[in-house]
C-alpha cells in the first residue's frame, strides 16, 4: 500500500493479484501532486492490469490523462464512478 499526501488530502493506492491480473485500486482524491506516485506504481506493475477506481472521489484533469494513457496501454477499467467512467471515455 502506498500513501501520498498533499496538504490534508490523502490518496491510497493498493495493488493485489487476482489470478494472472494485477488489480490497482486508487481511493481518495487524486491531485496533480499525486501523479508522480501513480506513474511510479504504473511502472512497477507487470502484465495485465485492472484499475479499480470506485473509491476515487475526485480526480484532477491531469490525473484523467494519466489514467487514460494507462488504459490505452492495455489496462482495463474494473470499477469507477459513473462520472469518472464518462471522463475516461471522453474523446476516445
Amino acid at each position: 500500500m502506498q500513501l501520498a499526501s498533499s496538504s490534508s488530502i490523502v490518496i491510497r493506492i493498493t495493488t493485489h493479484q487476482e489470478d494472472s491480473l494485477t488489480v490497482v485500486a486508487i481511493d481518495g482524491q487524486l491531485t496533480t501532486a499525486d501523479l508522480g506516485e501513480i506513474r511510479r506504481v504504473r511502472k512497477s506493475v507487470q502484465g495485465d492490469v485492472a484499475l479499480k477506481l470506485g473509491g476515487l472521489s475526485a480526480c484532477a484533469e491531469e490525473g484523467i490523462q494519466v489514467l487514460r494513457a494507462w488504459m490505452d496501454a492495455g489496462a482495463r477499467l474494473n470499477s469507477a464512478t459513473p462520472f469518472l467512467e464518462i471522463m475516461l471515455e471522453k474523446d476516445q
